[in-house]
Order: structure tokens, then sequence, then C-alpha cells
């Protein structure tokens, strides 16, 4: 049987490659689709645990907007007087209460995105040290701009302060390699934010508690408390959104590839219908005819998906690492995803060989001989 489908193969090059190369982009696009959507998801999901806080607290706005630019370190018009802090803190079951400030600056000429907070942050984050002694530089920024410890630098706009460099973070693969950390008074003294701060991000001692602490946290004027968790959903519910169009494409290449297949079939059926005679007057069944079809059909199929699966792994390797949410979120590949994608290849197989298999395994073995 395998021979057979072979010299058809051969003597139907073209229509073969062609058939093949349809159904490949439709299981290379989902694969592609699949592993990017996971590293999508494993990005925010990595963000969104760097913060290190059990609940966010943030000005009145756009939650969403407001964590994202807290992530990205972009400025915003909305802003928590640092008075609010006291009252924080003595909220029950509030263990940590970092103030945060983030903004664009100048450093060299180039424009960087500071952070600013109390050394309190070292406990958050989970760094050596217990607080600042100099500005903590993110691995891509110390690398774009050739900084090493003990070097000074200047942070521009509002106001120019010169800090000296103590330490630079080893690469995270996050946001916090883009970032230039300092105390604080600096960063506010720098973008001009006096008293005032981007963020709080809060500790509970009891996780267990922390939704009763979110509430009453909410109850304070020009705040709003909001846990991660929720940011998480929103974000990936607002990516769910490109996902499904991007799902929709994939479905449409993927019929294409069934209908692209079920031609092909049809018209080897057609034009095979001698050769179909002969197995016929040899003693092959219809069944026998049935299956040689649909082999043939799956055959193509599955070389389409495992070349699909190539096409896509190589296809991401080339797709910009950035998302639109500004965070770095390389694709992550699965063997779950290579199974999926060669089970979506068998069925379009199975799909467009039935019709094509039923008409040649119906073909008269008399009438057939009669046209040699």
């Amino acid at each position: 049987m395998l021979w057979m489908i072979l010299a058809n193969a051969r003597k139907r090059r073209a229509r073969a490659i062609m058939t093949v190369a349809g159904v490949a982009i439709g299981v290379g696009t989902l694969f592609a689709l699949l592993a990017v959507s996971a590293g999508m998801e494993s990005a925010l999901e990595r963000e969104i645990e760097g913060l290190g806080a059990h609940i966010l607290l943030l000005p009145e706005g756009c939650p969403y907007a407001l964590t994202l630019a807290l992530m990205q370190g972009i400025d915003t018009v909305e802003y928590i007087p640092e008075d609010t802090l006291p009252q924080v803190r003595a909220v029950d079951n509030v263990r940590l209460a970092v103030p945060v400030v983030v903004g664009r600056v100048q450093l060299g000429g180039e424009p960087v995105s500071l952070y600013g907070a109390t050394d309190e942050l070292f406990a958050v984050k989970r760094w050596e040290g217990t607080g600042f002694s100099g500005a903590v530089v993110g691995s891509d920024v110390a690398a774009r701009l050739k900084l090493a410890p003990g070097q000074s630098i200047s942070l521009d706009l509002y106001e120019t302060v010169t800090v000296e460099v103590a330490r630079i973070l080893p690469r995270t693969g996050g946001r916090d390699d883009t970032f230039v950390f300092v105390p604080l008074i600096t960063a506010q003294t720098v973008l001009g934010l006096p008293e005032r701060v981007s963020a709080v991000l809060v500790q509970t001692d009891d996780i267990a508690r922390t939704a009763p602490t979110r509430l009453t946290l909410s109850r304070m004027a020009n705040v709003q408390a909001v846990p991660p968790s929720d940011v998480f959903d929103m974000l990936v519910s607002l990516f769910g959104s490109i996902k499904s169009t991007l799902t929709l494409v994939t479905g449409i290449a993927i019929v294409v590839g069934v209908l692209t297949t079920m031609n092909t079939m049809t018209m080897a059926a057609y034009e095979r219908k001698r050769d179909i005679g002969l197995l016929r007057a040899v003693g092959a069944t219809r069944a026998d005819v049935f299956r040689l079809f649909m082999v043939e059909s799956l055959a193509l199929s599955l070389v389409s998906g495992v070349l699909g699966v190539a096409l896509g792994y190589a296809a991401t390797r080339f797709l910009p690492r950035t998302s639109g949410f500004g965070l770095e979120s390389p694709p992550v590949f699965s063997l779950g995803y290579v199974a999926l994608c060669l089970l979506v290849a068998a069925v379009v197989g199975s799909l467009s060989g039935i019709y094509p298999a039923m008409l040649a395994a119906r073909t008269q073995p008399i009438k057939a001989l009669r046209e040699l």
C-alpha cells in the first residue's frame, strides 16, 4: 500500500506539494498561536507576581491601566498622597506597605524607567541586603548604557540628581531588567512628585484574611485596593479577544486545508479509475480501496502536520518577543501542543478523505477496465 501512495505522490508531485503546504500553514498557525498565547499568559503571571504584593493600592482611575503603567514604568496623571501611608499601615493584617513612584527620566541622554521605593522593597523583591545604598540597576539598562557598580549616574527630568550605582541586578527576563531602582525621595525629586506616590504595595500577615483587609483599604478616600489576581484575569481576557481573532483565522486556514486535501483526493479518485479497476479485478474489495484512499489522505495530512509544527516553531523564533502590553513574552513550547497539532492534522486527513474514499470504493471494475 505504501508504494502505491508514494507512486501517486510522485506522479502528481505539484498537487501533492500544494496540498501539504495548505494543511501545513493551518497547523503551523495553530502551533504558533498556542505557543505565543502560553508565553503571553506566563509573562503576565510572572510580572504580576513580581510586583510582590497581595494587594495593590492604586489611585482612582482604571486599575488595569494604572497597573500596566506601574509594571512598565510609565508616568500617570493620578497619584496617591503620601500622607495616606500611616492609615494604610494602621490597618489590621497589613504587614508591609511599600510606597512606589515610577516614571520615565533621562540617563546619559537615553530614556529609562525610574522606580522609587522605600527600603522595604528589598524584602518584597527578596533582594540581598536591607536597603538602598545607591541605585540598583536592571540588567538591560546596565548593558545598554554600559553601567557598572561604583559608577556615578545623573538622573534628569524636573530635577537632576546624581547617584552611585550600588549593584546590577541579575537578568530576570521581566520588567525589573528595564528599571533603575532608587530611594523614594530621590525618585520623587527627579520626577517632580513631592509627597505623592504612584501606588502602594501591600503585603498581609495572613493571606487567608486578605479579602477583608482589601475591603477596609478600599474604604479610604482617593484610593482603590485591587487584588493582583483580578488584574491578571482582566489582562488575560483582554489578550483573549486578540486570541479569538487569531483562532478564527487559524480555523479558516484549517478548513481551507480540509477542502484542498478533499479536492486532491477526489481528483485522484477520478484519475485513477483504471488503477482501481485493476485492483478490483485482481481481488481487492471495496473496503481495500476505501482503506487505501483513507490511508493516503491521512499520510498527506500527517506529513503536513509535522511540517506545520516545524514551520510554526521556526516562525515563533522570528516574532517580536514583546507583547502589546510591553512585556517580554517568549513563546512557551510543549509536547502537548505538538500532539494537539498532529491530532488536528489527522482529523483533517480523516474528514477530507471520507468522500473521495467512498467515491473510489464505488468504482465498478468492469466499467473501469473498459476504459483501458
